[in-house]
Formats: C-alpha cells, structure tokens, sequence
C-alpha cells in the first residue's frame, strides 16, 4: 500500500531539513532566480550569484539580503541618477548658504540700495577715467592724422613710422573702447546681482526684519532655483504628480528616468532642444522639496537657450503651475 504524502507537508519537510544538525550552525539561502523560482540551500553556487538571495537565521528569520546583480545600463543608471542628486543636493545647500549671508550681512533694503550705490558710483568713476583716456587717444590721433595729410598735400609719401603711429593710436583706442563696454556690463552685472538679492532678502524677511524662516519659496526663489517646498507628506504627493505634468509638457525631448524621486527627460542633442527633471529631495530640516532644473545642450547656442527669456518664463511658472492645481477642485488627471 503506498503511502500519501500531502505536498505542503512535503515542502515543510524539505525546509526544515536544512535546519538539521549537519547545517543548524551553517547559513541557509533563500534563492530567488529571474522566473521568480524560489529554493533553500547551504550554498550558493557561482551561477547563482547574480540572483536576489536572503540570508535565514537557525528559526528561519531574514538576517541579510543581496540584491539581484545589476546590469551594467541599470548601475550606469543609478551612478547618473546619485550624480544629479549630488548636484540638486548642492544647488540647494549653496543657496541656504547665500540666505544665510543675506541675513547676516544686511538689515534693510535700504542699506542693500545704498551698498549698490557706493559700487555704481566707483564703477562710474573708472569709467570716466577710461572715456577721459579715449579722448586724448583722439587728440593724439587726430595730430597724427593731420601730418600725414600734410605729407600727401605736398605730394610726399607718409613715412612709415608715422603710419605705424597712426594704426598703434587706433588700436589702443579700440582697446580702451573695449574697456569702456567692459564697464558698462560690470555695472549691469552689479545692477541685476543685487536686484536679485533685494528680492530674496525680502522673501526671508517680514515688514519687522525678523528672520521669516519658514516662508515657503517665492517665485523670486522659483526664477532662481526651480523649488517648491512642501508643507506636508499629502500636499507633497500631489504636488509630484502635477510637477511631473509639468516636466512632461514642457520638455522638448523623449522621456528617460522615471522613478519615485525623479523623473528627467532625455538630454539635448540639438542646439532648440531642452529637457526638464524634477527631483524629490529632503532637506536638513527633514522637509520634502521639489526641485526643478532645465537642461540645454552643452553648446554656445545651447547656453544661450537656457539663459533666454523664454526658458526663464518656463521656470518662473513652475511655482504657479503646481500652487494653481494644488488649490484647484478639479482632479488632477
């Protein structure tokens, strides 16, 4: 007569027999293969390596866990996706660093207004130097023009050190002209760095002056850093999805990463193109942040695009475009 054994008690036997006095005091690996097969043993062979396998305990308790070995484009992948992070990680570090100076350097607009004055009004000074300068460079320029038309009044050939005068007075005015368009774009340089930074200051101060510290971002801070701070676990959840919206109409390539923490466009290979990520980090303070960041390709004409009023506009209405939907009835499709 043949005796039935029920497959369940079958298994039981099968595992707890790994547990036997030859391998209690041995580890025992759960195998897991690519068809999702699972098995016990003492051993892990050379084939099986590459496999996701956990590490039981004498009762059968998880201890450890490997991962399932990545393909060389899955660990290129995530090197590419811990290189952004590092980059979001320090965009946003340096900027709490220049609020921080911000805050410990001014106390009012006014006195940021009357620093940018005293800087314009040296520059200005310079400049009259320069233009100062370029007018005797003129008055040397114009004698020597008037010998060498004397020369050719009398039928005389210009002797050649006075034509090389000539060119070396023009060459130095055109070198101090440079000068002087040089000055004007330190000026505008000056001009809009505090312009941006009285914006800034106000965002983080209050009417009293006192520190306003946790102000959600501004569109000020939208302009400059793409940041949208989240204010609680559900907010920030809807928020991602409508950012991710966001990312997805306005990107002018193909879609590469896709996860729970970024999601980024594939980058630029021509001069019109340009893609948009957003990343979810956390902040010192254990805040959720989205970050949104704009790529052009790595050309002149490339940079220029990223530095045009019209991807300017894009960032700037991130920070509306998610406080619209967030506000909104209407369910975010």
């Amino acid at each position: 007569m043949k005796l039935y054994i029920s497959p369940i008690i079958f298994f039981l036997t099968c595992v707890l027999s790994l547990f036997s006095p030859q391998v209690v005091y041995g580890k025992v690996y759960k195998l897991i293969d690519d068809t999702g097969k699972t098995s016990f043993s003492d051993k892990v062979s050379p084939e099986n390596t590459k496999y996701r396998r956990e590490t039981l305990s004498r009762t059968g308790v998880i201890v450890d866990v490997t991962e399932k070995e990545k393909t060389q484009e899955q660990q290129e992948r995530e090197n590419r996706l811990n290189l952004l992070r590092k980059k979001q990680d320090k965009l946003i570090e340096n900027q709490k660093a220049h609020d921080d100076a911000l805050l410990r350097t001014y106390r009012s607009k006014e006195e940021m207004l009357a620093e940018l004055k005293t800087k314009t009004q040296l520059i200005e000074a310079q400049r009259k130097l320069i233009e100062s300068e370029i007018r005797q460079q003129l008055e040397r320029l114009d004698t020597k023009q008037k010998s060498a038309a004397t020369y050719e009044r009398n039928a005389q050939p210009i002797p050649a050190n006075l034509i090389a005068e000539i060119k070396a007075i023009q060459d130095e005015i055109a070198q101090t002209k440079k000068s002087v368009g040089e000055n004007l774009e330190q000026q505008k340089r000056l001009a809009d760095e505090y312009d941006i930074n009285i914006k800034r200051f106000l965002v983080l101060t209050q009417s009293d002056g006192t520190t306003q510290k946790n102000q959600v971002a501004s569109i000020e801070e939208a302009n400059a850093l793409g940041l949208f701070r989240c204010e609680n676990d559900f907010q920030c959840k809807k928020a991602w999805e409508i950012a991710v919206m966001f990312v997805n109409s306005n990107s002018s390539t193909a879609p590469d990463i896709n996860t729970n923490k970024l999601v980024m466009h594939a980058r630029p290979t021509k001069d019109d193109d340009y893609s948009l990520s957003i990343a979810k980090i956390s902040s010192k303070d254990d805040e959720d942040q989205l970050f949104l960041d704009i790529h052009c390709r790595d050309s002149s004409v490339g940079k220029d695009l990223c530095n045009s009023p019209k991807i300017q506009a894009i960032r700037a209405s991130f920070r509306p475009y998610v406080n619209e939907r967030l506000n909104s009835k209407v369910p975010t499709p």
